[in-house]
This record gives structure tokens, sequence and C-alpha cells, in this order.
């Protein structure tokens, strides 16, 4: 999948009964086949459930089957979480719960308790696709009201047994941990065991999966005032979990802070010799022999992560030359995915305060970034979710004027 061959225009589709069936837009370019859709859900969210934002929220399984989630608002007001399954093999859409609804049923949900936000990857692990909550959207200043929140629950929907699961309702007070939220989650590879990025306080929490317990949590990046965490946490095979902390503005794009890496085989965390800038860590995507991650940040920074060394590369910022020479920088980049032969990195940016989503790539083996096609104004989130046959797949909402509503999962198809 090279940029240069890539043409992509992307189509809004109407919810009800067009969302069932969604069609493919023809390309710009005359003689093209259709490169792309959006499927919508909005038909068989949970009755009354309007669906508003994805963040990260995506995920796929050992058989290519695609899953996602959305924050929405209920009929009787209260923000949920609702998460759904996709097969590209037959088109069948599927809505395998909400987080309200798993944790009522499995009597885990106090009366007025709202779950808005599932921010974290849907991992896929030994069969199962988990994902963690927090009960608000974001602390950024003060911590005054955290009281107020209950605390972090964790889901799994089993595949083979069909069911969607409150994993934390056997855990003491029913959460993964009290007030608090898991706003980032990976799995930790060659072991039963999910690392979690604890918000507000940046602590990582490790999840045994064997034992269904919270193995320990780690104490993280002290919280300072400004928003100093990242939406991303990374684990290699060698036993070590990377953090970043960072803002969210442009205008704090030059700040700079040290990686923090957290040894499981000794128990110590503490900040290496990296830094990075950039705001805070907003995606991530790695090769399949676990020998690279790639990250990147809020405001359009790449990094790469030599998983043997602990080395971090920066890679610069995710526009072509003639851009960032022309003074345009990224705001807002909430994911990155390689291609299938892992040859290219994809994005979708945007720029300057504009409303506008654009396609990009970097060519791993030049550096160099080119702008693949322009796509429907929206935000575009999530990352490495891509099959076999190159398919790249982004949790995709809002419009020109709104940051909310329209939500899909949007399909690139090179």
């Amino acid at each position: 999948m090279k940029a240069a061959a890539v043409g992509l225009v992307l189509n809004a589709l109407a919810a009800g009964a067009a969302a069932a069936q969604p069609a493919a837009v023809e390309s710009a370019a005359a003689g093209r086949r259709p490169l792309q859709q959006t499927i919508r859900f909005d038909d068989i969210a949970p009755k009354g459930m309007v669906l508003q934002q994805c963040w990260n929220a995506t995920g796929i399984d050992d058989q290519e089957r695609v899953y996602i989630g959305f924050t929405g608002r209920r009929a009787d007001g209260r923000e949920d979480f609702a998460v759904f399954r996709y097969d590209p093999a037959t088109g069948s859409r599927r809505l395998l719960g909400s987080f309200l609804d798993t944790s009522q049923t499995a009597g885990n949900l106090h009366p007025g308790e709202e779950i808005p936000k599932g921010h974290t990857h849907l991992v896929a692990l030994d069969g199962r696709i988990y994902m963690g909550s927090q009960g608000f959207h974001d602390f950024k200043r003060g911590l005054g009201t955290l009281p107020r929140y209950r605390g972090s629950h964790l889901y799994a929907y089993d595949i083979a047994a069909d069911g969607f699961e409150d994993v934390s309702r056997s855990l003491p007070g029913g959460v993964v941990t009290r007030h608090t939220g898991i706003i980032a989650l990976t799995a930790v590879p060659g072991r039963k065991l999910l690392a979690g990025l604890e918000h507000p306080s940046s602590n990582i929490v490790l999840f045994d999966t064997v034992a269904n317990r919270v193995q320990t949590i780690v104490r993280g990046i002290p919280w300072q005032e400004g928003n100093p965490l990242s939406r991303e946490i990374a684990a290699t095979r060698q036993g070590r979990i990377y953090t970043y902390r960072g803002t969210e503005e442009p205008r704090h794009r030059a700040r700079r802070h040290a990686i923090w890496v957290h040894d499981l085989m000794t128990g110590e965390n503490r900040p290496t010799t990296h830094t990075a800038t950039g705001g805070f860590w907003n995606g991530q995507s790695g090769t399949r022999d676990g020998a690279t991650i790639f990250l990147s940040t809020v405001n359009g920074e790449l990094y790469r992560l030599a998983t043997a060394s602990g080395e971090v590369t920066p890679l610069g910022h995710f526009l072509p030359k003639a851009e960032i020479d022309a003074g345009v920088r990224i705001d807002q980049l909430y994911g990155i995915t390689l291609s299938a032969d892992e040859t290219t990195i994809y994005g979708v940016p945007r720029r300057n305060r504009s409303r506008e989503s654009n396609l990009y790539a970097y060519d791993i083996a030049t550096g160099a970034v080119a702008l693949v096609g322009r796509l429907e104004p929206a935000l575009y989130a999530g990352s490495h979710v891509r099959d076999s046959r190159g398919n790249l797949y982004f949790g995709r909402f809002g419009s020109d004027k709104a940051s909310e509503g329209q939500a899909g999962l949007a399909i690139l198809r090179p």
C-alpha cells in the first residue's frame, strides 16, 4: 500500500436502514474501484442511546473481526459506552453490550453511576477482548472532584462463549482502581498480563488475567496540573513498560519530558535518558516480530522504540517537508497504523486548527511523508487495527462543525 497509488474520498452514511447495508463511494479518479466506506451502528445501538465519540476504542481478533466502542448518551440522560463488532467477511454488525447494562446485570452498578469513557484500546488476549473504563471525561486541572467517582471497571468479551462481562465485579469494591479511571490498556507480550494506565495518577496497573486480580499498582509519573498524562502505554517482550506525560494544547508543543520505563523483573519505575515532545502520546503501532513500536503524539511527533535496546528515536513531524517549511503543524493526531507490509505508517491529523481531515503516509525506509488523500471532515481515532488484506480501520465521529455525532467505523481500502 503506497501513498502515491491511493486516492480517497469518504462517504457519510445515514443512520437506520442505510446503516445496515453501507455503500462504498467511488474514488474521484475515474476508473478506480471504491476505496472507503463508513459503517454505522446507530440502528443497533441500545434503545434510546445516541452514539457520540470514539477515543482509541478499536481492536481486532485473530479472525479479523473488528471491535469498536462509542461513548453515548442514553434516553435517561446518563452517559454510557456501547461496544460493537463488525465482520468484514460477511458485513455483519453486532451490538455486544454496553458498560452500564453489563455492570447492571452483574450486580455491580451503583445508583446514579455513569461510565462515559471506554478510552482504551480493545485488547485481544487469549480469546477475549479486554477494555477499561473511567467514570469521568478528563482531569486537566484540580483533583477535588475525584472522590465523587466510584472507580474503573475492566470489561471483557469472551469470543467462544459469546459473553460480555464486567471482570471487575469480583474485585474488592467491584472496581480495578478506586475513584480513578483506566485511560490506556495493553497486553504485555509473552505474559498473561494486562498493563493499564491509571488516570489521572499515571500509575501502572498490572492485571493478572489468569488469577483475575490486580497483581500490583506501580507508582507512576507524578501528576501535575495541566494534564500530564498520555493516552498510551507501551509494553515489550523484554518485560519493560513505557509511559510518558505531556499536555494537549498545541501552544505547549515544545515542552519536553522524560520517557519512563518500568522493569517487571526489578520492579523499578524510573525516567529514562530519552525525552519526547509534541504533547502526550496518543497512538502506537508495532511490528509483528515485536522488535519495534512506533509512537505518535497528539501534536504530531513520531517516535520509534527499539524494544531490545530501549532506544527511542525521534522521526520528526508527521507532515510533508514542504508543509512543515511553510509553517504548517499538526494540532490533533489521534492514532497511527502500520500498513500490512509494515513499510508505511498511516494517520489522519488535523492541522493548524483546520477542520480538514487528511490521510498521510510516512515511508519508513526514507522518512518521507506524503499526503494520500483528503477525507470527510471528522475526527479519526484508534491505532494498529489492520487486516491481512491491507484494510485499515479507524473510529470516526464529528464533522467540520462538531466534535461528536455521526459516529462510525471508517474503513480505508487501498
